[in-house]
């Protein structure tokens, strides 16, 4: 029988780690050596924890990685807290003891207060029908079409129609840019660049008050998660009203079924934004989208949160679940008197916070 153990991960043994990854997945995701050491060695916020599936021999034959991450529960208190990634079984392996074994390791590790993960077509069945671990709230989809011609690639070769939708969405696009003109008169929004220190700190002090608990946004985290990363890049732009810095958007150019979309990764706002702040934001984003040439800009968060409450409503609109390539419910263990602050339906939670981008 496989024997489970909680391994701190050391570069030394990264050549194992690979090589159970390989043998399920091929993606650099999985198998890059400069981006697993960038994921799990170079975090602020500590070394990963490997959950180690090992047969009698001491193989390696499973893993999961508990990625840590401190835990604001207000503007004075926080907590110890880890997100389990990259779950991987041997196929040969892949039997309901291991996997329940594995399962069991996540509700209580030793040296973390909470535990948030997500789940997969393999993980789900034990998480949700045979663990019943409750879902504490479901990451929601919006966003906002910017151009038509990537979705038409996707259906026809023929040139002429590509062009036609090239020429379809610049109408559309120069509306966006048009509306967002002119709601700027109003708002006096506007992407512009890094402010000081003291500010920073500022935003996130003001941040901590707003959001209410979430896994911690400070300059290690943002420059690790959005600057250091080998494929996890992302693009940080603060945003400003005259001479006060309100916070941050982070941003990523994907590719998703052939459609080339910009991915809204995080908003980190010092302050709740008026109605006519929170649409022109969401132009703001479509006019990134349009800028680089994206067919969508798109976000995945949890919109029952205040600080994220700005990214629903006109003109982004909710996408279904039944759109996206699977749902993300988000399950939460913590530890008795954590409960309570971080087992919430409106718990900050976004993009950055988990490993799809």
């Amino acid at each position: 029988m496989n024997k489970i153990r909680l391994e701190a991960l050391h570069a030394d043994r990264l050549d194992e780690q690979i090589a159970v990854g390989a043998a399920v997945y091929s993606t650099p995701e999985v198998v890059d050596r400069d981006h697993i050491c960038w994921k799990h060695l170079a975090n602020p916020g500590g070394v990963s924890t490997s959950i180690s599936a090992r047969n009698p021999q001491g193989e390696l034959v499973g893993r999961s990685f508990l990625q840590p991450r401190r835990v604001s529960l207000d503007i004075a208190d926080s907590c110890t807290g880890a997100t389990v990634t990259d779950l991987v079984v041997k196929p040969e392996e892949r039997n309901a003891a291991t996997m329940i074994s594995m399962t069991r390791a996540v509700r209580a590790p030793e040296g973390f207060d909470v535990v948030f993960h997500t789940s997969n077509e393999v993980s789900d069945v034990f998480y949700r029908n045979l663990f019943k671990f409750p879902v504490v709230f479901s990451l929601q989809a919006a966003g906002l079409p910017v151009g038509v011609a990537g979705a038409i690639k996707r259906f026809v070769s023929n040139r002429t129609l590509i062009s036609f939708g090239n020429l379809l969405a610049s109408p559309w696009r120069l509306f966006i840019r048009s509306a967002a003109g002119i709601a700027k008169l109003g708002t006096k929004l506007a992407f512009s660049g890094e402010p000081q220190k003291v500010e920073r700190n500022e935003v996130f002090r003001r941040f901590r008050t707003y959001a209410g608990p979430h896994l911690v946004r400070d300059d290690a985290f943002i420059d690790w998660r959005f600057s250091k990363g080998t494929l996890f890049r992302g693009d940080v732009k603060w945003l400003w009203k005259k001479q006060e810095c309100l916070g941050y958007l982070a941003f990523k150019r994907v590719e998703l079924a052939g459609l080339k979309i910009m991915v809204i990764m995080d908003s980190v706002l010092s302050r709740p934004l008026t109605s006519g702040e929170s649409v022109h934001l969401k132009l703001m984003a479509a006019c990134v989208a349009a800028d680089a040439g994206c067919d969508a800009v798109f976000t995945l968060a949890n919109l029952q949160n205040p600080a994220l409450k700005w990214m629903a409503g006109f003109p982004f609109a909710a996408i279904p679940e039944r759109f996206l390539p699977h749902p993300t419910p988000i399950f939460v263990h913590a530890a008795e008197g954590k409960r309570s602050a971080v087992a919430r339906a409106d718990l900050f939670f976004s993009l950055a916070d988990l490993d799809y981008f």
